[in-house]
């Protein structure tokens, strides 16, 4: 290899890093290039407090850059700020210099109070500001935030915005909105709707009484206890659910989803497992080039998709309704009207004593039906270019035409829910 072609291969493996962790988040692109990384500094920190009496203001705004921002509720009808600075330098005159030129920023009227600072005048920084804040209860907070935690708590309604940095959000007496990225989001105990938007973090929300919208991209998301319905749209992102009592709305890709306890479920999914154990209300998943299990089910099923397989057990529903290809499907302890249509795999069915009717069509399928424990119901097989073994002792009737078998038994039974089940290019076995 010539050594232009060296130098291009390491400058292309060098792009591709350096874009590889600038999407993932471990480079921070926003560089305050002044030299601190040249250098050995010591760290200085400083503080200031404030008070400030009524008439206090219905809404709050901090705008913070590389810091963390505190704000909690106190008894006392007062605002109480306490602004902390920072700061690295050689030395403690230095910092204390860049301490005296780096301020608290007030703007306050009838209804608002605005706090930022004057970072922007610093062409070198090496600082980092905090806010810390005790306010009335149900104090309106907006915060804007980079690079540093985000606290807030008994409060009212509340909006933040952390760019790249931890947000902590925890009995919020009203609306919550929340964006940021790259750093964990934890929320618990908002009395009205939640909405939160991030990506390439852990996410984590409970006890939420409104309804809860989540928008992530390459995350981790995690519901517990929430009350009102649930809509998660992400990409990449992985799905878990725990005590949710009204509906559930999601639609993902290439990470698994694994719900407990929950209610009514809607789903669009690809590439993925999908696990759910205990549901109560109608199941609709709409998925692709994956595997869906399911246990102890209440509530009607749609299953529609390529590529996926279905093991289910425990259902109990008025209408069962699969499609899929490629892929086997298992059904279990199961009860209500139940459709399924599979090309190119398997169906096994152990069904409890039936409570509709049961009909299963497949190409190039084997299909495999244990039969209720002494039951009788009205049953059709049709095999085209395949077989039909009965291996019960009751008679069975059977006819051939060209390449297409017909099987009927319990044709009697007639007030019965019936069994139908046809494939071409396999075989159907009924067992004991």
């Amino acid at each position: 290899m010539k050594a232009k072609e060296v130098i291009v291969l390491i400058l292309i493996i060098g792009a591709g890093i350096f874009f590889y962790y600038a999407q993932t988040g471990k480079l921070d692109l926003n560089w305050e290039i002044d030299g601190h990384f040249l250098f050995r500094y010591k760290e200085f920190t400083f503080e200031e407090t404030e008070q400030i009496e009524g008439p206090l203001p219905s809404l709050i705004k901090i705008n913070n850059a590389h810091g963390q921002v505190e704000v909690q509720s106190d008894q006392e009808e007062k605002i109480t700020i306490s602004f902390q600075k920072i700061i690295w330098r050689k030395n403690e005159e230095q910092a204390e210099q860049v301490s005296k030129r780096l301020k608290m920023k007030i703007d306050r009227n009838k209804n608002q109070l605005s706090l930022s600072t004057n970072r922007d005048e610093f062409r070198r920084k090496n600082f980092k500001t905090n806010f810390l804040l005790t306010v009335p209860a149900k104090t309106k907070i907006e915060v804007s935030n980079s690079y540093g935690l985000v606290r807030v708590s008994q409060v009212g309604e509340t909006s933040i915005s952390n760019r790249h940095g931890q947000v902590i959000a925890s009995d919020i007496a009203g609306n919550l909105t929340i964006s940021n990225s790259y750093q964990k989001v934890e929320v618990a105990k908002i009395e009205a709707d939640c909405q939160v938007e991030s990506k390439h973090a852990p996410l984590f929300l409970e006890g939420i009484k409104g309804k809860t919208e989540i928008k992530d991209r390459y995350g981790q998301i995690k519901v517990e206890d929430a009350q009102g319905p649930v809509k998660i749209t992400g990409s990449h992102s992985q799905v878990s659910a725990q005590n949710l009592a009204t509906n559930l709305t999601i639609e993902t890709s290439y990470k698994d989803i694994i719900l407990l306890k929950v209610g009514p479920v809607k789903i669009t999914n690809k590439h993925a497992q999908i696990i759910i154990d205990g549901a109560q209300g109608p199941l609709e998943i709409n998925h692709s080039y994956g595997q869906i299990k399911l246990n102890n089910l209440q509530g009607n099923i749609i299953i529609e998709g390529k590529n996926m397989g279905v093991k289910a057990r425990s259902i109990e529903a008025q209408k069962i309704y699969i499609s899929s290809s490629y892929k086997n499907i298992e059904l279990a302890e199961f009860k209500g009207e139940t459709s399924i249509y599979l090309a190119h795999g398997a169906v096994s069915l152990k069904p409890a004593p039936l409570t509709g009717p049961i009909k299963v069509e497949g190409r190039y399928t084997d299909i495999k039906l244990f039969w209720p424990f002494k039951e009788k119901y009205p049953f059709e097989a049709q095999a085209k270019s395949g077989e039909i073994r009965w291996n019960l002792p009751a008679k069975i009737f059977k006819e051939e035409k060209n390449s297409l078998t017909i099987a009927k038994a319990f044709v009697q039974e007639k007030e019965k829910p019936s069994i139908f089940l046809a494939t071409s290019y396999g075989t159907i076995s009924v067992e004991e």
